[in-house]
């Protein structure tokens, strides 16, 4: 079976930003580094991380992708360093100091998807994975990938995967985690009209609102498939 790539995380936009000191666009060091930040994360599953360049393996999704290598069982996040028309912009907004913690609750989004495959495609956990209301009972992985295949599932794997971003910028910013997560929120409400299958915003309002927390031996992953669930809005 072919590997599954390629789950973009859709910018971070900062909508206020007073500080004069505005960050570029994303460079090629500054995207590795965040992408290493995660590798503890990852490393906690059982899960190897490799990195790519998008550009030189033909990848064309804009800042960072990834995906569950089904053959090797390493996790594979691109980067991406080519200017998206209009993501200069938003980038430009944001101030030096807050770029590194965008790109890490970018990677850690990434690497949720990883995860959360690893758990369909290699450990069949079906229940985990599909939305209430998907008939699981008899599931087969080719049915499986019928379903994602038909779109179903895109808010409820993005869902998962902005939840986790946000668990782990409470760990990484305890004071400002608020701030960069109504950031993510707002950012998903706003372009709902251009990407409606990646308003997760009803997921992230409640559980900013709630300020959920994580059990004393639960890391985000796993607070991220629980709370999903707990604040489904439908």
């Amino acid at each position: 079976m072919k590997s599954m790539w390629l789950h973009l995380f859709a910018v971070l936009i900062l909508l206020c930003c007073t500080d004069a000191n505005a960050a570029s666009y994303p460079s090629e060091g500054q995207l590795r580094t965040a992408i290493g930040d995660v590798v503890g994360l990852l490393k906690a599953e059982g899960l190897p991380l490799e990195m790519f360049d998008a550009q030189k393996e033909g990848v064309t999704r804009p800042l960072m992708a990834a995906g569950l290598n089904l053959d090797t069982g390493v996790c594979i996040i691109f980067y991406n360093t080519k200017p998206e028309e209009g993501l200069t912009e938003f980038f430009g907004r944001m101030t030096d100091q807050e770029m590194p913690v965008w790109l890490n609750a970018i990677a850690a989004h990434e690497a949720t998807h990883c995860v959360e495959q690893r758990e369909a495609y290699v450990r069949e956990r079906f229940t985990k994975v599909l939305p209430p209301g998907c008939k699981c009972h008899g599931m087969t992985l080719q049915g499986y990938i019928s379903v994602v295949e038909s779109g179903t599932t895109e808010t409820w794997t993005e869902a998962l995967a902005d939840i986790a971003s946000i668990l782990y910028l409470k760990k990484a910013e305890p004071v400002r985690w608020r701030y960069f997560a109504n950031g993510i929120a707002n950012m998903r409400h706003d372009l709902a009209a251009q990407w409606p299958e990646h308003d997760t915003s009803p997921w992230l309002r409640k559980l900013i609102a709630l300020d959920a927390v994580t059990a004393k031996d639960e890391n985000i992953f796993d607070a991220a498939f629980r709370l999903r669930l707990e604040l489904d809005p439908n």
